[in-house]
């Protein structure tokens, strides 16, 4: 089985587990999956950095279920950076990844409300059409 295989099986196995709330299983896999797409990564960071900021998110809401927040917000944060390194390359894709993103933190984690005004602003961005250069600003 080839190494991106093995990634997404991990990952489907660890989807299927946190959705029967087996959370220490879903942790499991979710990590394995994880160290997996972070070596495919180092080589084509294109095509597997989405899957990694979606382990983070992922990763981030069972540790929330589980009532570890401090490293609930670790890993929210890590999603955050993944997803705004995405919306640089290719802003209409991701966008709205990061907006959903960013209105979890301030709903689940408290985070404070001025981020929803970022969200805001790349949606109102968006709609606009604007141009790259434009939409970069507002993604920090």
């Amino acid at each position: 089985m080839k190494t991106e295989e093995k990634a997404l099986r991990y990952y489907q196995l660890a989807d299927d587990f946190a959705t029967r709330m087996f959370y220490s299983k879903a942790i499991v896999y979710y990590k394995q999956s994880l160290a997996l797409y972070l070596s495919l990564a180092k080589h084509n960071p294109a095509d597997h950095c989405l899957p990694i900021a979606h382990i983070f998110s992922n990763l981030s809401i069972i540790y929330m279920s589980i009532e570890e927040l401090k490293r609930c917000e670790e890993l929210h944060e890590n999603a955050l950076r993944m997803y705004r390194v995405l919306v640089k390359t290719d802003y209409q894709k991701y966008a709205a990844e990061l907006v959903g993103c960013i209105i979890d933190g301030v709903r689940y984690l408290n985070q404070h409300t001025v981020t929803l005004y970022e969200a805001k602003m790349i949606l109102n961005q968006m709609e606009e059409g604007q141009t790259k250069d434009d939409l970069e600003k507002v993604v920090r």
